[in-house]
C-alpha cells in the first residue's frame, strides 16, 4: 500500500485526502466491486493517521455509494451507481420551475458533445443498437406511450456511442429526468407532427453513422432548437 501523499498537503483535510486516495484505488481498478478494503486499523497504519480519520473517510465513501459497510467486516467496494444524482435530478426538476429548462440545457450540452465524439468513436455495435432504436421510433412515432421509452433509449445509446465513462454515468442518472421532460413536452404539443419528430432523429442517426462531424453537429443542434421552441411555448403557457 502506497503512502498517503495527498495527506501531506497542509490545506487539505486529512479525511478528504484519504477519501480521494481510496476513490483512486477504486476507479483505477485496484479494488473492484465485491472486494474488501483493508481494515480500518490497516488503513490507519498505512496512512499514518488515526482510526477516527479513516472511519470518517469511509463514511464519505458510503454516502456516495462507493462502498458499503457491514458490522464487524471491512468496507466492501460497490459497483459505482448514479443513484445520488438520480435523486437530485428527481427533486430538482419540476414543471413549475426553472428545473425543467435547466435539465434540458444540461442535456443539450451533454448530447451535443456526445454526438461529436460519437461520429469519431462509434462502433458497429453502437450503430446496430441505434439503428434498432430508430426502427422502433419509426414504428411507434404516433404512439406517445411507446415513443417515450424508445426515445429515451435512443438518446442513451447516442451518449454511450461517445465512449466517455463520465458522460455515460451522467446520462444514466438523467434517464428518469429525460422521460419526465419528454412526457411534459409531448403533452404541450396537442398537434405534434410525429413524422417531423422522427425525421430529426433519423437525420441525427444517419449523420453519426456517416462519421460527418459537421453534419452531426447541425442535426443535434436542429433537434434541440425544436425542443427549445416547445419548451418556451410550454413555460409561457404555464406562467400565463
Amino acid at each position: 500500500m502506497e503512502p498517503l501523499v495527498a495527506a501531506q498537503e497542509p490545506r487539505r483535510p486529512v479525511t478528504h485526502a484519504i477519501t480521494a486516495e481510496i476513490t483512486g484505488w477504486i476507479t483505477s481498478g485496484r479494488f473492484k466491486p465485491g472486494d474488501h478494503l483493508p481494515s480500518e486499523g490497516d488503513l490507519a497504519k498505512a496512512f499514518n493517521v488515526s482510526k477516527p480519520s479513516v472511519r470518517e473517510s469511509l463514511k464519505h465513501l458510503v454516502a456516495i455509494g462507493a462502498v458499503e459497510i457491514s458490522h464487524g467486516r471491512p468496507a466492501t467496494v460497490r459497483a459505482m451507481g448514479s443513484q445520488p444524482l438520480v435523486t437530485f435530478f428527481h427533486l430538482a426538476v419540476t414543471d413549475e420551475s426553472g428545473g425543467l429548462r435547466e435539465a434540458i440545457e444540461l442535456r443539450r450540452g451533454l448530447e451535443i458533445q456526445s454526438t461529436l465524439l460519437a461520429t469519431e468513436r462509434r462502433t458497429e455495435d453502437d450503430i446496430a443498437e441505434m439503428g434498432r432504436l430508430i426502427a422502433l421510433l419509426d414504428k411507434h412515432k404516433s404512439e406517445r406511450d411507446l415513443w417515450v421509452p424508445a426515445h429515451v433509449a435512443f438518446h442513451v445509446a447516442l451518449v454511450k456511442a461517445a465512449h466517455n465513462r463520465f458522460y455515460t454515468f451522467l446520462q444514466d442518472a438523467l434517464q428518469e429526468t429525460i422521460e419526465r421532460t419528454n412526457r411534459h413536452l409531448l403533452a404541450a404539443q396537442p398537434r405534434r407532427d410525429a413524422d417531423v419528430a422522427f425525421r430529426r432523429h433519423l437525420d441525427l442517426f444517419d449523420a453519426i453513422k456517416s462519421g460527418d462531424t459537421g453534419r452531426a453537429r447541425t442535426a443535434i443542434e436542429t433537434h434541440f432548437e425544436a425542443v427549445d421552441v416547445v419548451l418556451k411555448s410550454s413555460l409561457s403557457g404555464a406562467s400565463a
